[in-house]
């Protein structure tokens, strides 16, 4: 097996990035949520996509072919290592702006465990239409009301972030945050998947203005939760 493929190679690239950003800022105990986060969605997906049971609500498929899916490895030869990667990532940068707004609005620790799943599943919001209706990465059964997805599957989305984080939390030794230039870094690569608003813009304004509104909440609140922190 070989990983090659443009968004395989950018995805391990970035996963050790994160790895280093999560470990400086986080501790060693941030390996434990990247772990987690991996072997939850994974079984999650499989179990969705071999067996009877609905884990996001609806049956659905993966097209295989699609070129993103460039690394030929498939889990069970059904699941992409693509898509596998894309959770761990996407889960670090909701992790990362729940602790800004956490700590920065002096929250309960608690608080995190029930906002990173949250800012995880808006993110999904402006991911998925176009996954699925552009980019045709996979297919649902069943088309849902928004842009063809199914809502179960948001609650999905959910769950499987809340698990890992809830679970995460048991071995998490709370650090607590200061300023740091570096926090930039995961809330602009979270606020750079917004730009695909523009895109089910074109697809359905309506719904594309309400599934674009949570993320761009998030991250407005993140950059002042950053301000918070340098005044401090």
């Amino acid at each position: 097996m070989k990983l090659k493929g443009t968004f395989v190679q950018f995805a391990i690239a970035t996963l050790v990035l994160i790895g280093l950003h999560g470990w400086y800022f986080f501790g060693p105990d941030i390996l434990y949520l990247l772990f987690l986060t991996y072997i939850i969605s994974t079984v999650a997906e499989l179990l969705s996509l071999k067996t009877s049971l609905r884990c996001f609500g609806v049956k659905y498929w993966y097209h295989l072919d699609q070129p993103l899916f460039s690394s030929r490895i498939r889990i069970l030869k059904v699941y992409p290592l693509e898509v596998s990667l894309a959770w761990v990532i996407l889960k670090y940068l909701s992790f990362n702006l729940a602790m800004l707004i956490t700590q920065a609005f002096l929250l309960p620790n608690m608080v995190v465990v029930f906002l990173t799943p949250l800012i995880l599943v808006s993110l999904d919001f402006i991911i998925d239409p176009v996954a699925v209706n552009v980019s045709k990465l996979w297919q649902w059964e069943k088309r849902g009301k928004y842009f063809g997805i199914p809502l179960q599957n948001f609650v999905g989305w959910y769950v499987v972030g809340f698990l890992s984080t809830f679970l995460f939390s048991f071995v998490y030794r709370e650090r607590q945050l200061t300023f740091n230039i570096f926090y930039l870094l995961p809330i602009i690569f979270y606020a750079s998947f917004i730009k695909n608003s523009w895109l089910i813009y074109k697809l359905n304004r309506k719904l594309a203005l309400i599934g674009s509104i949570p993320a761009a909440t998030w991250t407005l609140l993140s950059l002042i939760s950053l301000a918070i922190l340098y005044g401090r």
